[in-house]
């Protein structure tokens, strides 16, 4: 594989943790000609706080403003975070915003699935250090990805 045809896959979301992992894979992972393919999953966890249900049980079918707001909250912070961020001698990142209508350990199985599809060198993640009762109730999607993922996974780390 040459380097104008390498995948990088980097999970974002709207954290400085997340920025910090991105601009981690830029300065260390990236060679020119790469493309890079930045992947933010809107997870029905999202729709089940702004309906106030719990996640586990029935979730009304979103509406479509809703989802369009959160995809263009997304598409902001992801310009506002990462696209700017890009020194200019970078091509802009190809981006993906995936609804998953499933649990948040099923947002590493769509990373990990879209690392396949892409054929991605890997998959670039920040860790967030939730602590391990938030972790318990809502799952970790970097530990998802490191048990699943058949590509190598960069876990940036962040200070607690």
């Amino acid at each position: 594989m040459e380097a104008s045809d390498r995948v990088l896959l980097i999970a974002v979301d709207d954290s400085e943790d997340s920025q910090k992992a991105f601009m981690w894979a830029v300065d260390n992972l990236y060679r020119e000609g790469d493309q890079i393919h930045l992947v933010h999953v809107v997870p029905r966890l999202a729709f089940a706080a702004q309906y106030g249900v719990p996640p586990v049980d029935f979730v009304p079918a979103a509406e479509n403003s809703s989802y369009e707001s959160a995809v263009q909250r997304a598409e902001q912070f992801i310009i506002d975070r990462f696209v700017r961020a890009l020194p200019v001698t970078i091509k802009s990142p190809v981006v993906h915003i995936i609804k998953s209508e499933v649990d948040t350990e099923s947002v590493g199985h769509v990373l990990c699935k879209k690392a396949d599809e892409l054929d991605a060198i890997g998959i670039v993640m920040a860790s967030h250090n939730k602590g391990r009762m938030a972790e318990f109730f809502l799952g970790s999607v970097t530990q998802y990805c490191t048990h699943h993922s058949k590509r190598p996974i960069i876990i940036v780390p962040t200070p607690k």
